[in-house]
């Protein structure tokens, strides 16, 4: 008999029988290898002009097959978080600046936005990069950056909570999110929009 080694279990076979060892049957990943879709990544503090900064990247993930947009920094666009151009740092970099804190929790609020297209087919996320209502990463000081409402559904994907909101020396990264997602968008008359996400 002869069985290949595979992710998960080792085998080894001689004249003497065969072994079929399932020790480690979910080994854990390592390197580039062991990130997920909206894991927030490479945070760092940024000098520049006598003031300190918060920077960071998150790997690429979709909400209903759509590639979220993330403010990068260094050129200053929208970009979509699978960008990849030569000289760039790729994943985009975001920049968090102190009104991006809240000031008594020192927390910036790492947020998934997303709203429906503005005319019909009503659909949700809207698929149109252009559009203001294309889902986006943004850093708010609130929780999430805005409640909920019949323009745009919010989800924090994780924290990035600072020692000093004017001159941060240390920071403390909590992620929520850890993979891609599916969402829904329920709208009744009379009530308020109503988003519900899946992990895929």
């Amino acid at each position: 008999m002869k069985i290949q080694p595979g992710v998960g279990y080792n085998f080894d076979s001689s004249d003497k029988g065969f072994t079929l060892d399932t020790s480690d049957p979910f080994p854990s990943r390592d390197g580039a290898e062991s990130g997920h879709p909206f894991k927030i990544v490479n945070v760092a503090l940024r000098t520049s002009g006598g003031s300190t900064t918060v920077t960071f990247q998150v790997q690429s993930g979709t909400i209903n097959n759509l590639v979220p947009l993330i403010d990068d920094y260094i050129t200053s666009t929208e970009v979509k978080l699978n960008r990849v151009t030569s000289g760039v740092a790729d994943p985009p970099t975001a920049e968090l600046v102190s009104s991006n804190f809240d000031a008594t929790t020192k927390t910036s609020y790492i947020t998934l936005r997303a709203g429906a297209k503005t005319a019909s087919p009503y659909t949700y996320p809207d698929d149109d990069d252009t559009s203001n209502q294309y889902p986006v990463i943004i850093g708010g000081n609130v929780a999430p950056t805005t409640p909920d409402s019949d323009t745009w559904g919010y989800l924090v994907i994780g924290t990035i909570t600072v020692d000093s909101i004017t001159t941060p020396t240390t920071f403390t990264v909590s992620q929520n999110i850890t993979g891609s997602l599916w969402a829904d968008r329920i709208k009744l008359a009379g009530i308020t929009a109503r988003y519900y996400y899946a992990r895929i």
